[in-house]
């Protein structure tokens, strides 16, 4: 099985948004992250990079400085 955490990328830095990510799926101006155990999360940020093969690591490009703040990503 392939889970992956996904990070947002803020100021030069990967910040943790969640863990045990199962599927990403994109909707209007964001992605939904859902968790193996059904928990679901929206962010809005698109895809910055995808590695499945090294560390299973998703990272996020914030849309913009409003959304870093109300993602709680500072």
């Amino acid at each position: 099985m392939c889970l992956s955490t996904v990070c947002m990328h803020v100021n030069d830095t990967d910040q943790e948004v969640m863990r045990d990510v199962a599927r990403i799926e994109a909707e209007g101006d964001g992605v939904w992250l859902i968790s193996l155990l059904g928990e679901k999360k929206f962010v809005k940020a698109t895809v910055r990079t995808v590695d499945l093969v090294d560390e299973h690591l998703v990272v996020l490009e914030p849309l913009n400085a409003d959304t870093e703040a109300s993602q709680g990503v500072a």
